[in-house]
């Protein structure tokens, strides 16, 4: 490993720090001065200066991008990666196929410091390609879309440079993929998963709800949900860490609500997002009481359209933390 892909492990280390960032200018001073000014004009931009020297910055922020843009992103364009962007001096996010992503991934993250891919899949040949190579393991959040999903959810489960991979996002997944993620021994340092605008059925909140998972996020928001599934999630007794639970924009109503304000197992809930379902005043209520999820904080109900007066015992309860 260089000295730069040294420094380029730490940036993903530690995203939030500078210290490394500057260190790759230092080391790229010489072969690349123009990539390692724009990653000191970058790094400075977002603290406190004058206005008139923050204008001079993004100016010269500017001008570096115009002049050496081209140049800087010739080869992930011939990746098909799509509208490449660099902040605080990097690109370390990438949206591109999963063929170019399998051929072209360690030159790729050879290159920058990237921990967030979206990934558009056909047969998921591609994305099982990628999961064999040493790179993938520094991937943390991941976006799977395209007809390809399913499949590519199943070489997910199975690889095995995957354990840092904290947040994962399925676009237009089905059943086959709850099942392969809930099985899979090699996904457990997933935290948060969006299964939002996925053709779900009821078996997948069994399956959910029969798994001990370590989720503290789940997003489940137009996934054709109905009442009954609802209930059977609620019953759940291995989603004992989530604190988050979106249901926005399904078909459920206020059986699903007094479910959710009954369950025992999704006690350390913070957050739930009932927004623009058929949930009534009635179904509402029955999270006035702090016995219904006792750490519930945040109650969102937009687009739905009850009266104030009416929701006073659930506004007394929550405060600004319902939304209606």
């Amino acid at each position: 490993m260089s000295d730069y892909q040294a420094l380029l492990a730490k940036v993903v280390e530690d995203p939030a720090s500078d210290a490394a960032r500057l260190a790759c200018a230092e080391v790229l001073q010489a072969s690349d001065p123009a990539r390692a000014e724009l990653i000191r004009v970058q790094v400075a931009l977002p603290g406190r200066m004058d206005p008139a020297r923050r204008l001079d910055l993004k100016r010269r922020e500017r001008a570096l991008m115009d002049s050496h843009g081209r140049g800087w992103f010739k080869p992930l364009l011939a990746a098909s990666v799509h509208e490449p962007s660099y902040s605080r001096g990097f690109i370390e996010e990438l949206t591109l196929p999963e063929e170019p992503l399998a051929t072209h991934g360690a030159e790729l993250f050879a290159r920058e410091p990237i921990s967030r891919l979206t990934v558009g899949t056909r047969d998921g040949m591609g994305l099982a390609l990628a999961l064999e190579q040493p790179w993938f393991s520094q991937v943390r959040w991941l976006r799977l879309k395209g007809p390809g999903v399913d499949a590519a959810m199943r070489a997910l489960a199975s690889a095995t440079r995957v354990g840092r991979l904290d947040s994962l996002v399925l676009v237009g997944a089905g059943d086959a993929s709850v099942q392969a993620l809930v099985s899979s021994p090699s996904l457990s340092a997933v935290r948060s998963v969006s299964l939002s605008s996925c053709g779900l059925t009821d078996a997948s909140m069994a399956v959910l709800a029969k798994a001990e998972l370590p989720w503290e996020r789940l997003y489940l928001s137009g996934s054709g949900l109905s009442d009954e599934g609802v209930a059977v999630l609620a019953k759940a007794k291995g989603l004992g860490a989530l604190q988050w639970l979106a249901l926005n924009r399904n078909e459920i109503g206020d059986d699903a609500a007094m479910a959710l304000a009954k369950s025992k197992g999704l006690a350390s809930l913070e957050r739930l997002e009932l927004s623009r379902t058929e949930v009534s005043e009635e179904g509402a209520l029955a999270f006035r009481s702090t016995k219904a999820l006792p750490k519930l904080r945040r109650l969102e109900l937009l687009d739905i359209g009850f009266d104030p007066d009416v929701m006073a015992p659930l506004i007394k309860r929550l405060g600004q933390g319902l939304l209606f």
